[in-house]
């Protein structure tokens, strides 16, 4: 079984420097960096307005970790898809300022690791559906990396963690594009208002309104799912059969990033914090919904996005209905609750078979 170290946040514990830190040390961290490695600290720096996203200060500590280990870090994420400010470099790197992400607070370079546009990458041959997968250049020129993940929920991958940063974050577009477009989002007639949210957000042009009602045009669709998070009347839908499939090509892709680092080069922090049910990559005013649980790391992207999903779910969860929160019992699957059709552990299962890691760990108390 995979070694999973957890820190929970009960009170007992002081400054989340010390943590970050602590955790670093007794995982034998440093043992992944060579004296002049160059070390990828991967992240979400956070879309402009969103304010769930790792924290600065979090990231600094993992960068002096590096530093006092001989190792020269920089902090790195790639550009998106869908209509945010992370679409090209130059705007992802103004967004990151914006959320407090400089060399001056992180204390490391910033660098967007596809590039300008999204088209700088290492094409590795993965012998799956994807064929290849088209890993950010700056990631696949690294010599180690350690990625900081933010544990949330997601309109298609069902949770976000360790993997789903692998798979999405450390790609060009080239795969972002091939993984999406097999969920491409349908519109339900009955419940499309006309309001044209969707239309005025699509960064493709693929949606308009033809006798009052959003209306798809899949020659132009890329699957990003924009349209699904925006609409506040559950009129774009995502086929979760279709989304299965995403959740597979996923798990191929994260195999493709891991290939280009040496056995054991890559080490893994998520954090249970904030826990909402959108990703980083929105800007929803929400509540989180469950507590503020602690801090997991691991050698193991498997086993540590496992272990995030059991203890969330065996918290206590809250969900806004109306003007009121509703209760979700402890051992009830948060991610089903808000999103019943996601069967999530699908990119799970599928790495394992990548032999990406084991759903099986053993959690060490720190």
């Amino acid at each position: 079984m995979s070694a999973v170290y957890f820190m929970r946040f009960d009170g007992k514990k002081w400054n989340i420097i010390r943590a970050i830190d602590r955790l670093l040390n007794v995982a034998k961290v440093a043992d992944i960096i060579d004296e002049g490695d160059i070390v990828a600290i991967k992240t979400h720096m956070g879309e402009r307005g969103n304010f769930r996203h790792p924290r600065p200060q979090i990231i600094r500590t993992v960068v002096e970790f590096v530093k006092r280990h001989e190792g020269k870090p920089f902090v790195t994420d790639t550009t998106t898809l869908y209509s945010g400010y992370r679409r090209d470099a130059c705007e992802y790197l103004e967004t990151a300022a914006m959320n407090g992400f400089s060399i001056g607070t992180v204390g490391a370079p910033i660098i967007i690791a596809d590039g300008l546009r999204g088209r700088d990458y290492v094409e590795v041959k993965t012998g799956g559906d994807l064929r290849s997968v088209a890993v950010a250049t700056a990631i696949a020129e690294a010599d180690s990396m350690i990625v900081v993940s933010h544990v949330k929920f997601h309109i298609t991958f069902g949770f976000g963690g360790a993997l789903k940063n692998l798979a999405m974050g450390c790609v060009a577009r080239k795969t972002k594009f091939a993984m999406h477009a097999v969920s491409k989002p349908t519109i339900n007639k009955e419940k499309c208002t006309g309001c044209g949210q969707c239309v005025r957000h699509c960064n493709w042009g693929a949606i308009s309104l033809v006798n009052g009602k959003a209306e798809i045009d899949y020659e132009r669709c890329v699957g990003c799912g924009d349209c699904v998070a925006i609409c506040r009347f559950g009129a774009a839908r995502i086929s979760w059969s279709e989304g299965e499939n995403l959740l597979r090509l996923a798990a191929e892709s994260a195999h493709g990033v891991v290939k280009t680092f040496e056995k054991g080069k890559i080490f893994y922090i998520n954090l249970l914090m904030e826990v909402t049910g959108y990703c980083d990559c929105g800007t929803p005013l929400e509540a989180p919904i469950v507590p503020d649980i602690g801090i997991l790391a691991s050698y193991d992207p498997v086993a540590i996005d496992q272990a995030s999903m059991d203890l969330v779910n065996k918290a206590p969860g809250y969900l806004y209905h109306g003007s009121e929160f509703k209760l979700i019992e402890p051992g009830v699957d948060k991610s089903r609750a808000l999103r019943p059709g996601i069967r999530w552990e699908v990119l799970l299962e599928a790495a394992e078979q990548w032999k990406l890691g084991s759903r099986k760990y053993k959690l060490i108390a720190l």
